[in-house]
């Protein structure tokens, strides 16, 4: 095992960084400042090697200070944490007295892990790893770790981040440009095919409708009902199905599985409950929950939208913008690091932003029923919290509406995407 590590070191090393390596919008500076483990967890495929290349990149080391391992290599199939030591023997065989700096790709695929990377920790080396599922940091890996962690949670691109793999640049007045076109038609292939990498670099439709149709089932399969033992996949494949149904309503779980028990299916509320949990620790599921501070009514109202809309359209034969609309917002939103939250009071408010903000997400505003519909939820939540402004994020309609001392701004969805914060909208 000694001299297979020795030859993934120095193959890695020799072949250096990618030229097609495409820097993410985080802030990645904290993380290389500090004397912890770097864990970075997230979906599959959403890009988490490329941005340990990243940190490579800006770490501030010599190329054979990198220890770079893929616990996924074939090579390794009988690795096991017995080998960890192999690995330090076999740099330092390489490189007597250099410090290297350990890059761990999919370490969860090695029992024991956290032992070896809380070694590394207490001996002051630099490590960073990642995994493809919250598992990698469940109570126990995170009590043996002892705190000597950051988590750094990476999901597929942002809206953002989207037009920059397509070298879209200068959006400065983009809201009255000629040039908002081109980005409308952007945004449109970016709800219906989501922002992983891959499927953003693809060019063929095609090509992106397999891509996207391999990811879910191996996250379905892999990252779900493998690793949680999903006993009956054919139950929670219906419960994501009605999830999909579901978008953008608070979700009964009673009711589901009074629903699922009509195809044959026989399931508790517990056991639906249980699989969406799985559904979002596998990273294809994101919470949102009502604001009240009942803690029994936030967890038991609760919606879910999917991590990308490239999942969420492998449930629809036919477009349906309106909840794709209404998903891509969840997923920047938790992107951004947003907790997502909604309102329910005699009206429905699809989000609440963390500083308070109001956001009623509709396709289509064109008809005063629909607009007069959004505009008074808006105002009775402004009214009750004392809040002066609310937005509409539609297609790509652009109005402001003032109701008594209130303000409601409507603007296209895409434009608030671009927006670093609510601050840049206004």
């Amino acid at each position: 095992m000694k001299n297979t590590l020795k030859q993934l070191i120095l193959r890695f090393q020799e072949r250096g960084l990618p030229h097609d390596l495409r820097p993410r919008a985080k802030n990645i500076t904290p993380y290389l400042q500090t004397n912890n483990a770097v864990v970075i967890t997230g979906p599959r495929r959403a890009g988490k090697t490329y941005l340990l290349f990243q940190f490579m990149q800006d770490a501030g080391c010599s190329r054979k200070q990198i220890v770079y391992i893929n616990f996924e290599d074939n090579v390794l199939v009988d690795f096991t944490h017995k080998n960890f030591q192999d690995l330090m023997i076999a740099y330092q065989e390489l490189y007597p007295g250099e410090t290297p700096f350990f890059f761990l790709d999919e370490i969860h695929e090695v029992p024991q892990w956290e032992r070896f990377v809380r070694t590394l920790v207490d001996n002051r080396y630099r490590v960073f790893v990642t995994g493809s599922n919250a598992r990698l940091l469940s109570k126990e890996y995170a009590t043996l770790l002892g705190g000597r962690y950051l988590e750094l949670e990476l999901y597929p691109l942002s809206f953002q981040e989207f037009l920059s793999f397509k070298e879209v640049k200068d959006l400065e007045n983009i809201l009255y440009s000629e040039k908002r076109f081109e980005i409308l038609t952007l945004f449109e292939e970016y709800l219906n095919y989501g922002g992983f990498p891959e499927v953003v670099l693809a060019q063929d439709s095609g090509l992106k409708e397999k891509i996207i149709d391999a990811y879910f089932k191996t996250a379905f399969f892999k990252d779900i009902v493998e690793r949680f033992r999903i006993r009956d996949e054919a139950l929670f494949e219906v419960i994501l199905k009605k999830t999909a149904e579901n978008l953008g309503k608070p979700f009964s779980f009673r009711s589901v599985a009074n629903k699922v028990k009509q195809l044959g299916h026989s399931a508790s509320t517990k056991t639906i409950v249980h699989y969406l949990q799985c559904a979002i620790h596998g990273y294809l599921l994101v919470p949102s929950y009502l604001k009240r501070e009942s803690v029994l009514r936030r967890e038991s109202e609760r919606k879910f939208y999917f991590v990308d809309n490239g999942y969420l359209s492998t449930f629809f034969a036919s477009p349906n913008l309106g909840k794709k609309l209404e998903n891509v917002i969840a997923a920047n939103l938790t992107i951004q690091g947003e907790k997502l939250f909604y309102y329910r009071n005699q009206g429905e408010i699809d989000f609440i932003l963390e500083e308070g903000m109001p956001i009623q997400v509709c396709q289509d505003i064109s008809h005063q029923e629909t607009l007069q519909r959004e505009l008074r939820s808006l105002n009775k939540y402004l009214k009750q919290t004392g809040l002066e402004e609310g937005l509409i994020l539609s297609w790509n309609e652009t109005d402001t509406v003032t109701i008594e001392t209130k303000t409601i701004r409507v603007i296209p969805a895409w434009y608030f995407l671009l927006a670093h914060d609510v601050a840049h909208i206004r």
